[in-house]
């Protein structure tokens, strides 16, 4: 696991993908650690890496830098380094779903000591200024989700110019999902469940594996 608090990012990637079925997970996590040992390690504006794994046993990347030239200038030397390559010799091609979060909060900080990321995307049911949909953030996290112990880190992302996402780290699984569950009873989250196109929501919940 890569960890630098020092900085606050910008953006984060969250590719999520399976394993080919003759990899064993023993396998992909000795990859996984070379591929960020040897390259990603190299490469100064990547502030954070993990590996996720879900309940369908799909993994996922999650990773912050800096900025989306970091993550551009990574993305180009990935052909030319033997780990990386390892690592993605080892993934089923057409599972590879890349998501690049633009990262709508001023000076977000990396949670420490999370074991549990959710990640939902949606689409709105009427266009709307992206700091209006923040402000619904914002509401969200003053009036619930800090409210629990539970909740270590938590922002609405930008993925395109029609899909967003939102992203909540937490301390363990069950209490994660018992928080998201809240939103269908709790008054400040309905201005966020009324906005979304409820057709276009994904949900999921992740547990840290590496």
């Amino acid at each position: 696991m890569i960890q630098n608090f020092s900085k606050s990012p910008s953006v984060m990637e969250f590719t999520s993908f399976k394993k080919k079925e003759d990899v064993t997970e023993d396998m992909l996590l000795q990859a996984i650690l070379k591929f960020e040992q040897e390259f990603l390690a190299n490469h100064d504006g990547v502030l954070f890496h993990c590996l996720v794994r879900n309940r369908d046993n799909e993994y996922a990347n999650v990773l912050f830098a800096d900025n989306m030239e970091t993550m551009q200038a990574m993305f180009k030397g990935v052909q030319e380094s033997p780990e990386a390559q390892a690592f993605f010799s080892l993934i089923e091609e057409e599972s590879v779903t890349m998501n690049f979060n633009q990262i709508q909060k001023d000076n977000f900080q990396i949670p420490k000591d999370f074991t549990c990321v959710e990640f939902g995307t949606f689409s709105l049911q009427s266009p709307m200024p992206v700091q209006e949909l923040v402000s619904i953030s914002n509401e969200i996290e003053d009036q619930y989700l800090n409210a629990s112990e539970n909740t270590l880190g938590h922002f609405i992302g930008v993925l395109s110019e029609t899909l967003y996402s939102e992203v909540t780290f937490g301390k363990t699984l069950a209490k994660t999902k018992e928080v998201c569950q809240g939103y269908l009873d709790n008054t400040h989250c309905k201005a966020l469940l009324n906005a979304a196109n409820s057709e276009s929501m994904k949900l999921d919940f992740w547990i840290l594996v590496a």
